[in-house]
């Protein structure tokens, strides 16, 4: 019988509760393989989740406290601290259930950061329902990257297929000026730092696809590939890191080159994202690297067409938690064995 005292203890936040968020994360709780490997804490009001339990028809049992330091193992903990409860309505924008989700997130990211949870996995919120004065971010990446130590890039994780950004929700009129060599140099040395700790990939092998069409076509559409990725690239190979490129993006799917290589970083957003959820939609997880705590989330939407239905798909949601686990036992024993090869060498 699993030790119950070392289960890992898996955060959830509870998204936009008009969305599919609270669907696939009551769904997924219901796995009781899942619950064999974890302790789940929930932040969120526990009626409105009895609320989605009743109108799903879901049967499960939740233990309400006012603090993770007070969850008990074998059961379903929600830490209910909340004063204003917003009314659901499925499939509809409200600005109270942004506040909402808000609060969930910021209760959460608190316990991750203070070692009270593990891991922290968040379903999907609406960013026009959270924008607030409190949360002016552009999603979840960018409000945990201000909450935890080190520097995060949103990666797509999916089996095999790892895509990662070079820049993340910003518009295509200002993916050039984000990106200089040194950030180049910064963000692959540090993706190729997680994939050795948090993937257990000994020598990795990172594609990065070029700003440009054809990479410039030699300059004669543009130079940014020249000027911006090359560079950096060179430096990068002769520190010992196995970075190449830039490849053009047209082809680079379709052609199975990506199956080459154990990150491909897109030079922006839907560079990386559709391709990425082209291959892989409903199973794939969005990885918040580069931080010294563990965050993962579905590789979709709240899906307000189909909110409330019972229809949605809880896949992506399961990889998600079953990819944080993943990786967090991946470090524990990453960091050990770095710790006792120092040991050695002294």
């Amino acid at each position: 019988m699993k030790d119950q005292k070392n289960k890992i203890k898996v955060g959830f936040t509870t998204g936009d509760m008009n969305g599919i968020g609270p669907e696939i994360l009551l769904n997924s709780l219901k796995n009781t393989e899942l619950l064999s490997l974890c302790t789940p804490v929930i932040y969120g009001p526990i009626k409105n989740l009895n609320y989605t339990l009743s109108h799903l028809g879901f049967d499960l049992t939740f233990n309400r406290i006012s603090s993770a330091e007070k969850l008990q193992n074998g059961k379903i903990n929600v830490v209910d601290n909340f004063k204003n409860l917003p009314q659901i309505s499925f499939g509809s924008l409200s600005k109270e259930i942004g506040a909402a989700a808000f609060e969930s997130i910021r209760s959460g990211v608190k316990d991750l950061k203070d070692g009270k949870i593990d891991v922290l996995v968040t379903p999907p919120i609406n960013k026009e329902a959270i924008h607030s004065k409190e949360f002016r971010f552009m999603g979840h990446t960018d409000y945990i990257n201000s909450e935890i130590n080190g520097s995060s890039t949103m990666m797509m994780v999916s089996n095999d297929l790892r895509v990662a950004l070079l820049t993340e929700h910003i518009p295509i009129s200002n993916v050039t000026d984000s990106i200089t060599p040194d950030y180049v140099e910064n963000k692959v040395y540090a993706l190729n730092e997680t994939l050795m700790r948090d993937f257990q990939i000994e020598r990795p092998k990172i594609a990065i696809l070029s700003i440009d069409p054809h990479a410039g076509d030699g300059g004669v559409i543009a130079a940014n590939d020249k000027k911006l990725i090359v560079p950096a690239i060179k430096k990068l190979y002769d520190l010992g890191i196995l970075a190449y490129g830039p490849f053009s993006a047209d082809s680079f799917f379709g052609s199975d080159e990506h199956k080459k290589y154990d990150l491909i970083i897109a030079s922006y957003h839907d560079q990386g994202l559709i391709p990425f959820k082209t291959l892989s939609f409903g199973m794939g997880v969005n990885y918040t690297s580069g931080l010294d705590k563990i965050r993962t989330s579905p590789d979709h939407g709240t899906a307000y067409s189909i909110a409330g239905k019972g229809v949605a798909s809880r896949d992506s949601f399961l990889c998600s938690i079953y990819l944080a686990i993943d990786i967090y036992r991946r470090r524990k024993i990453y960091d050990e064995f770095s710790k006792n090869k120092l040991e050695i060498s002294k």
